[in-house]
């Protein structure tokens, strides 16, 4: 297959090794199937706000706390940072969630990363 432009990254930095196949693709990312020298994991790609669909974005961010001032001031305000801000915010929170869980014992795929917008972690 193909690599998609989003993932040639970490194919370059030798994070995954091929790109086997498109698993899903939903509301929020395409997730893909990769391997990681002997290993199949799945990648998350994380689609761009604009591209997203959510209905009811504002809903899931509700009660999020940015403890930066300039952070949060640059979100209100819907500037390119802000936008970026928010974008990373929305990704780190399943990252966090993800991690809280497997520690209180739940069973969840493990993580090995984010970057630039994909979630490598553990297929299921």
């Amino acid at each position: 297959m193909k690599v998609p432009k989003r993932l040639q990254p970490l194919v370059d930095d030798g994070l995954i090794d091929e790109v086997i196949s498109r698993l899903m693709s939903g509301k929020e990312a395409d997730i893909y199937i990769v391997s990681c020298g002997d290993t199949i994991r799945c990648a998350k790609v994380y689609k761009d706000a604009a591209k997203r669909s959510f209905k009811k974005a504002a809903q899931y961010q509700e009660g999020r706390k940015v403890r930066s001032g300039r952070r949060a001031r640059a979100m209100e305000k819907r500037s390119s940072y802000g936008r970026k801000q928010q974008e990373e915010i929305w990704q780190n929170a399943e990252v966090d969630a993800l991690s809280r869980l497997a520690r209180a014992g739940v069973r969840v795929p493990e993580t090995y990363g984010c970057v630039d917008g994909v979630l490598l972690m553990e297929l299921v």
